[in-house]
């Protein structure tokens, strides 16, 4: 895919040269077309971070998900829920929060719907961190599964799961706006 959207802004960029070459484009036209291209990069790192902030959500919501029926396993032991606890900790720190940093340093430089996307997710991930932080707490502090803990790991789940939903509506809606636009549909622009 990478090749793909470097050749086709190889192609805008030659096709540019060749309108200011034969066609005499006076040059605030050609910085304007430039400034399109950057915006496609951004729009396109954002579209990847998204991808990023939803696989990184269905492992939280994954390992959260495993978490919900252990209470109820007495089997399972204490070791191995504090290892799902340390993933997901794992995946918030190293998984998401450089994906959100960076969506957040580019979104204002994006379209308002993706803006509107970005702040969504940072919602739930920030409830997503704090609910993990404070499970790991209430586990380290006492061992015994309660009912805060239990509450805290459902929570989990729920911001874990908003996130996956969120994002992978942003994906598809990118994905159904690329295809209508190269099947020649008239559509709006991001």
């Amino acid at each position: 895919m990478l090749t793909r959207q470097m050749s086709t802004r190889q192609m805008l960029t030659r096709q540019i040269s060749m309108l200011a070459v034969f066609g005499g484009l006076p040059a605030p036209c050609l910085v304007g077309e430039t400034v399109t291209l950057k915006q496609l990069e951004l729009e396109q790192e954002g579209t990847k971070l998204i991808r990023q902030v939803r696989d990184v959500a269905r492992d939280v919501h994954s390992h959260a998900d495993q978490l919900n029926y252990f209470p109820e396993a007495t089997h399972i032991s204490k070791r191995t829920q504090q290892q799902h606890l340390d993933q997901i900790k794992s995946r918030v720190n190293e998984g998401l929060r450089p994906a959100l940093k960076r969506l957040t340093e580019i979104q204002p430089q994006l379209p308002a719907w993706h803006q509107d996307i970005i702040d969504q997710m940072l919602t739930s991930a920030k409830a997503l961190a704090a609910d993990t932080n404070s499970a790991i707490r209430n586990r380290n502090s006492n061992g015994v599964v309660n009912n805060a803990y239990v509450e805290l790991i459902i929570n989990i789940n729920k911001h874990a799961e908003a996130l996956a939903k969120i994002s992978d509506a942003a994906t598809d809606y990118v994905v159904a706006h690329q295809q209508a636009a190269e099947a020649g549909l008239k559509v709006p622009s991001h």
